[in-house]
């Protein structure tokens, strides 16, 4: 902290992957010993294994911006801007159309018309958040002090969501549900007291 103030800022671009396993597949021959498996090679339907793509939770872009300042008389400011790119959600049709208790690592993709919905379709809002501390620090005498914070949660008040509706088979398909997670919340307010000693 140098003049009694600090800032900085963070970004970062990036993308992230994975993929679904093939299962294992093989068939029971009798090779006059005993029963051996032989293994399948066989290509699969995309939504039962061996797709590689973005996975869920994928965000392109996250920046942060922090800073502090004491302006006098025992205050002090600080804040932050939270900005992350919509995230990538998992996506299904909406039912289990190849019955997966039979079909291991079926993933309800499969339409009614044979189609498969891209995995890991949706992609969320991004989202804006600016939150905010006033500190005063009121010396005690020796090592003693006390301080009173105002704080303020998504001081702007944006709408910021973190579920959304993934069934593509539900009327709401791509539209946001509700999320208790504080990142998620409109704004707030909340007083504080700290006392060090």
């Amino acid at each position: 902290m140098a003049n009694h103030w600090q800032l900085s800022a963070t970004y970062s671009f990036g993308a992230l992957k994975d993929g679904d396993p093939v299962p294992y597949q093989f068939s029971l021959v009798d090779n006059g010993k005993r029963l051996a498996r032989q293994k399948l090679n066989f290509a699969v339907a995309p939504d039962i294994g061996g797709e590689y793509g973005y996975a869920t939770t994928d965000q392109r872009h996250r920046a942060v911006f922090n800073g502090i300042a004491e302006i006098g008389y025992g205050f002090q400011v600080s804040g932050v801007y939270f900005y992350g790119s919509g995230q990538r959600y998992s996506t299904s049709y909406g039912g289990d159309r190849r019955d997966a208790v039979d079909t291991s690592g079926a993933t309800g993709r499969l339409r009614p018309d044979g189609t498969i919905v891209p995995r890991n379709l949706l992609v969320g809002s991004a989202i804006h958040r600016v939150d905010m501390r006033l500190q005063r620090r009121i010396p005690l005498g020796g090592n003693r002090s006390i301080d009173g914070m105002l704080e303020a949660f998504n001081l702007l008040n944006h709408t910021n969501y973190g579920s959304y509706t993934t069934q593509e088979s539900n009327a709401a398909y791509g539209r946001p549900t509700f999320n208790n997670n504080i990142a998620y919340q409109p704004r707030s307010f909340q007083l504080g007291f700290r006392l060090a000693f």
